[in-house]
């Protein structure tokens, strides 16, 4: 394009002529996107291509094909009904018609309409990108042109989290017996409600001292040792019949309002049942412990979150080993 200098892609695709703006004006990297371009485009099932429309495609979606957490497809459901709503291009458009430059519009009213914030519009767009992912996956369009808009920088929250001996003075403190038997487990194996809820009894395993968790967020199983720290809390499970074959070792309770009171009451932060799990990943990286390992106790694929969000924890010791040094 001389006005422009920006390269087109220009090529065959099912008998017709398909113009693709490959957004540069160097030669060479322009034949590496037409390459690309030329790869997807015969990825596409022109059949499915030419008949699918907005609907059709969230039905689908909605019947969870991906294997979403529960969690997860509710949340987004959610948002897709507001898509469903709001889209303001009819919902029997077809998929293949839909361009990046309508869903940055569509966004950018969601934003206005209801004041969102970064953490908000990315819920949003996490929807798209899973949409538009599955239109792909099925053959209806050649690439997810809800991945060209980016996600927003979210600002760190304030995580608040009590010192491990704060922790154990709450608990100490807590009067409700399901609060504390289940705040007790979040501090001294590591793990969140959720993962509490999907405890059984034959998930517990004395003799190999280890516990298989089920991560609620996305159903991956993993295993963690009984921690020297939470031996005898277990072995107190298990003597008061906690740990029998097909039961739920822990009875069902939010101890958010239990955490609460007491926070009130020993004059402290007001923290929440999340943070106790912190507690627990923090004290093992003070501790010396490797944050690969601290990941895998977590159920993460790596220690990228650990870094992420712990790095000022994460072998202090070491650090001021080599600050030493710079003298």
């Amino acid at each position: 394009m001389k006005s422009t200098r920006i390269i087109y892609a220009v090529f065959k695709s099912v008998g017709k002529t398909r113009w693709k703006n490959l957004g540069t004006d160097d030669v060479n990297q322009a034949r590496e996107l037409l390459g690309q371009e030329i790869k997807q485009e015969a990825k596409v099932d022109w059949k499915r291509s030419r008949t699918l429309n907005l609907l059709e495609l969230i039905e689908h979606y909605e019947s969870n094909p991906m294997n979403l957490a529960p969690s997860t497809l509710r949340t987004r459901t959610l948002l897709l009904k507001v898509f469903k709503e709001t889209w303001p291009y009819g919902l029997t458009m077809k998929v293949r018609d839909v361009k990046s430059f309508m869903l940055r519009l569509w966004l950018a009213e969601r934003r206005n309409a209801r004041n969102l914030k970064s953490a908000g519009m990315n819920n949003y767009l996490r929807t798209l990108h899973g949409l538009f992912g599955l239109a792909v996956e099925i053959g209806a369009i050649g690439g997810n042109i809800a991945l060209e808009i980016k996600l927003m920088r979210e600002p760190n929250p304030d995580r608040l989290t009590p010192t491990w001996e704060q922790a154990q003075s709450i608990i100490e403190a807590v009067k409700r017996p399901r609060s504390k038997l289940a705040l007790t487990a979040m501090l001294l194996l590591g793990i969140g409600q959720g993962e509490l809820k999907n405890l059984r009894g034959e998930h517990v395993n004395l003799e190999q001292n280890t516990i298989t968790i089920r991560r609620q967020k996305t159903q991956k199983v993993f295993t963690i040792p009984i921690f020297p720290q939470a031996r005898s809390f277990v072995e107190k499970l298990r003597d008061d019949g906690r740990l029998e074959n097909g039961k739920n070792v822990f009875d069902m309770c939010n101890p958010r309002e239990a955490l609460v009171i007491t926070c009130e009451r020993l004059n402290l932060s007001l923290f929440t049942p999340r943070s106790f799990r912190r507690a627990f990943i923090i004290r093992a990286l003070e501790k010396g412990i490797d944050p690969r390992v601290v990941a895998a106790w977590q159920g993460h694929r790596d220690a990228t979150l650990i870094f992420r969000v712990y790095g000022a924890w994460v072998n202090p010791d070491h650090a001021q080993r080599m600050a030493a040094m710079m003298a």
